[in-house]
């Protein structure tokens, strides 16, 4: 349900980097190759790499990153922050039942169509993973650059860019969101499942969000276990009410070909598409929206892939 093997495509084709990417000598390879804000080297994933991939941790601070292999080299493909116990998020955490939140920041192929964040929390209540497991996935507009992460100086943060050029800090050690343009609520420990809340992640940019939730099970579907399901749109730098829309209008809820599970890629590899869609079903003016957009459509004209290169991950 939760394939979470998807791809974050980083260079180290940037201009040098700020002194808030310093990094222990083992790891600045890949913390350089973490820290770059390249562009999406196309619009659509293609579907030999939107599932492919693999695993490493690295530390100081800890991270799990995601990669997968093209063209003989390794790129990354996503990052992981894991709160294990914090006093104010997750205070049954590590040492006490073991309930946790991870953040996952991931895009398929470098591409910009399926660009989000997951956010899962697991509660440790039942063991059984549809009762335990709560979902919420964002997806931030204009998709104008692969999301990015780096210490800062004092390495007591960890600033992540996002899609739409916005920052969100996160405490190195508790991974607990600190400042930006998202705020968390802590997980909801409540033992009826029924009545348990999904992550509560707010948005207070100046950008577009969609957000959809769910509890063990894709937070894309139209129809969860007989239950008609509602994806929220929010654009607050403008319209302080968000708007709900059908997941289905967003997502393909068709099946692949012997299949019984729909596919839930997005229906719109670019912005311009997407926002058609919205300005017709929420009657919102997403001009401003469109003209950021069209700058991040001319980035992605210019990459070449023959060109990329990749940190030594090893």
């Amino acid at each position: 349900m939760k394939n979470l093997i998807v791809a974050l495509g980083l260079s180290l084709l940037s201009a040098p980097l700020a002194a808030e990417t310093q990094a222990p000598a083992l790891n600045t390879a890949l913390w350089l190759a973490l820290a770059e804000q390249a562009v999406p080297s196309r619009d659509a994933v293609r579907e030999h790499y939107r599932y492919t991939g693999g695993l490493r941790y690295t530390q100081n601070p800890e991270l799990m990153y995601h990669f997968y292999t093209s063209k003989g080299s390794e790129q990354i493909t996503g990052f992981t922050l894991t709160n294990n116990g914090s006093p104010r998020i997750n205070p049954r955490g590590a040492g006490h039942g073991g309930a946790s939140r991870t953040f996952d920041f991931l895009f398929a192929d470098r591409a910009r169509e399926d660009i989000h964040l997951m956010v899962s929390d697991d509660v440790n209540l039942s063991g059984r993973y549809s009762h335990d497991n709560m979902f919420r996935e964002l997806h931030f507009f204009p998709r104008n650059q692969l999301p990015s992460i780096v210490k800062t100086a004092d390495g007591k943060r960890l600033k992540v860019v996002l899609p739409t050029g916005e920052e969100v800090y996160f405490d190195a050690w508790s991974k607990e969101i600190v400042s930006g343009v998202l705020s968390e609520s802590p997980i909801d420990f409540t033992r009826d499942r029924h009545q348990r809340h999904n992550p509560e992640i707010d948005y207070h940019g100046h950008n577009l969000m969609i957000t959809v939730a769910q509890r063990g099970e894709a937070p894309r579907r139209a129809s969860v276990w007989g239950k008609t399901k509602f994806a929220e749109v929010r654009y607050p730098a403008k319209y302080q009410r968000a708007c709900r829309l059908s997941p289905g209008l967003i997502w393909d809820q068709k099946p692949k070909a012997g299949d019984h599970d729909p596919k839930l890629t997005m229906l719109y590899p670019t912005d311009a598409a997407l926002f058609d869609t919205i300005e017709q079903q929420c009657g919102w003016d997403l001009s401003a929206l469109r003209l950021a957009a069209t700058k991040g459509v001319s980035k992605v004209a210019r990459v070449d892939d023959n060109r990329e290169r990749t940190a030594a991950l090893h």
